[in-house]
């Protein structure tokens, strides 16, 4: 589960680096981790939820205002892991993760930090409780806003956010789901992936 989501993280990264250097890629293929899209209250054991999480602001392309690596402890407390990392520009960063109990909604959420700045941050979520309907998926309409997508579909299986690249994934059968990729707030691709329910 972890592996699979790894490889997500590291194209999301690619991307964004990519990203800040005005290039723009689509999302390919892939085969994520199988948690559910609803995230009502999602109060853990742990205290942590999805409103502390979006307490997180990450930094703009040009590493200007956004949460330092303090802000962010102050907030969620002390991570549960930290990994280094390089960008695909060969700069050293660090990933932190949070990792909740099995019985908490979100089964983690993580911030890559450059220059004790964040940029980018995600949570992915633990537990299955509901679907979205392809179909309201497949209606929204090509620079649909970030936050337009969400509040007609809700909470996501799992989303990444940075500056002028963002992700989000809906669960629509029991196999699949839409990745949906914006690139400065404004959907700009659907990409169908397959999902591991182990």
């Amino acid at each position: 589960m972890k592996k699979t989501f790894k490889i997500f993280l590291a194209l999301f990264t690619c991307l964004l680096v990519l990203s800040a250097c005005g290039k723009k890629k689509n999302v390919d293929n892939k085969t994520i981790s199988a948690p559910k899209p609803t995230l009502s209250d999602a109060l853990n054991t742990s205290g942590i939820s999805v409103e502390k999480y979006q307490q997180i602001k990450y930094a703009n392309q040009q590493l200007k205002g956004g949460s330092d690596y303090k802000k962010v402890v102050s907030i969620l407390g002390n991570p549960s892991k930290t990994t280094d990392t390089t960008l695909t520009n060969n700069a050293k960063a660090k990933e932190y993760t949070w990792q909740m109990g099995s019985s908490a909604q979100l089964q983690y959420i993580f911030v890559i930090v450059y220059k004790d700045k964040v940029l980018s941050k995600g949570y992915q979520q633990n537990n299955a409780s509901k679907t979205v309907k392809k179909t309201n998926v497949e209606k929204l309409k090509k620079n649909t806003s970030f936050e337009d997508a969400q509040a007609k579909l809700g909470s996501p299986l799992s989303q990444q956010e940075a500056d002028g690249l963002s992700f989000m994934t809906y669960q629509y059968d029991s196999s699949h789901a839409y990745t949906l990729t914006f690139q400065n707030n404004k959907l700009s691709g659907k990409q169908s992936v397959s999902l591991n329910n182990n």
